[in-house]
């Protein structure tokens, strides 16, 4: 799911190609949707009751920003990974229209889940 999840990102970053450059577009979404799964994360542990507190929540997403950036860009980008996917992908001659199906559907499951969390944590103020 990530492979196909990385490969739409970077056809989003390549349709804006006029405006952003494609590696820079693609690895700035990429490390948006880390932070939505770092966010899960997060509200999860909440609702367990772990509290990490070694730094401030401000620092951790800076933190996350920066390694975010540095790691898919030069896991992806550096490494051409990114290019390696869109091409198995782009060989396949899937049909778009399912394929955004799919990344909207994942989209829509990701704040479901984060709405679930949020409910569970607000109703039974764990």
């Amino acid at each position: 799911m990530y492979k196909f999840l990385f490969y739409k990102l970077y056809r989003f970053a390549k349709a804006q190609e006029q405006t952003v450059p494609p590696n820079f577009g693609f690895v700035a979404l990429a490390t948006i949707f880390e932070l939505l799964h770092f966010a899960i994360i997060a509200v999860f542990f909440k609702i367990v009751g772990l509290e990490i507190n070694l730094i401030s929540k401000e620092v951790f997403v800076a933190l996350i920003f920066i390694f975010g950036f540095s790691i898919n860009y030069f896991l992806f980008i550096k490494s051409k990974l990114i290019y390696r996917i869109n091409e198995e992908y782009q060989k396949q001659n899937r049909t778009v229209w399912k394929d955004n199906v799919l990344f909207f559907s994942y989209i829509i499951f990701i704040y479901l889940v984060m709405l679930l969390e949020v409910w569970v944590y607000q109703n039974y103020n764990v």
